[in-house]
């Protein structure tokens, strides 16, 4: 700090209230400049959040005053990062559709903080308890949002068509057929030998294409693709697994054995849509 700031420091560090009013101490300054110091930073960073619920500056503030307000006890301060972090791990499992109730998670944690004693054995065997209802309200959470998925208009839309198309498809060819898992398929060519296992490392030439005919993905132009069957649809899998080397078929995929309730958004796939491949399996278990 240069020798003129240290003198007005000095100049305002003795000052006293009088008849004239109170003089700026040190104190003021130091505290004043802080203030304004971190609010300026914080000010950008609100500034960059948009108007929404996350750049509420006043519960922003009710949130500094609480601590503030505190008796800044060491204790009292670890309670409050526990409790901000208990929150934030909270508001987390209520993204992922878990329901957590504050009040009693605050009346166990006190059961278990002011416990006469705790045993290490006690300690595992609770958390325990913790990750298996954890993993379980994740799987449940999942059937629900999956479940809610269905029920929306464009996944029933998308499932009535699918069942009109393979209708029209068996009307059309008798040769069409239907697994029990719910794929449909045209098989052209059987070919030779072995078929692929669901494991297999296979090559394939492809065309992938909507109800209405459009295509969305296709080998041709580029050449076949080579990849490992589990690292595709299920329905796609278990049609290739229908062929031997040199076998062509259509195979029709139901949204259940393709991408789902949730579609594939960025390749224009829809929710719960049927997508129709026509398929050559031109090898299995290439050679490296």
């Amino acid at each position: 700090m240069g020798a003129c700031a240290l003198m007005a420091l000095a100049a305002v560090s003795c000052g006293k209230c009088g008849k004239g009013g109170c003089e700026v101490t040190a104190a003021d300054s130091m505290s004043t400049a802080y203030g304004e110091y971190v609010g300026s930073m914080l000010y950008g960073d609100f500034a960059q959040m948009g108007n929404d619920e996350k750049s509420d500056k006043q519960e922003f503030l009710r949130g500094m005053q609480i601590v503030f307000g505190s008796d800044g006890s060491r204790n009292t301060r670890m309670g409050m990062q526990v409790a901000i972090q208990m929150m934030a791990e909270i508001q987390q499992l209520e993204e992922q559709g878990i329901d957590v109730d504050k009040a009693t998670v605050m009346n166990s944690f006190k059961q278990a903080f002011l416990a006469d004693s705790m045993s290490y054995t006690e300690t595992q065997k609770r958390a325990m308890t913790f990750q298996d209802l954890y993993k379980k309200s994740q799987e449940e959470a999942a059937k629900a949002k999956e479940a809610a998925k269905a029920e929306e208009p464009t996944a029933v839309e998308n499932g009535k068509k699918a069942e009109a198309y393979v209708a029209e498809q068996k009307a059309a060819n008798p040769e069409v057929k239907t697994a029990e898992s719910g794929l449909s398929y045209l098989i052209e060519v059987p070919g030779e030998g072995d078929k692929p296992t669901e494991t297999a490392t296979v090559v394939v030439n492809y065309t992938g294409k909507h109800l209405n005919g459009e295509v969305f993905d296709t080998t041709d132009g580029r050449g076949p693709a080579t990849f490992n069957l589990q690292g595709v649809v299920p329905g796609f899998r278990e049609g290739l697994m229908l062929l031997g080397k040199g076998g062509k078929a259509t195979l029709y995929i139901p949204g259940a054995l393709a991408y789902g309730n949730g579609g594939q958004p960025a390749a224009g796939i829809e929710p719960n849509e049927m997508l129709v491949f026509d398929v050559e399996l031109l090898d299995i278990n290439p050679a490296e």
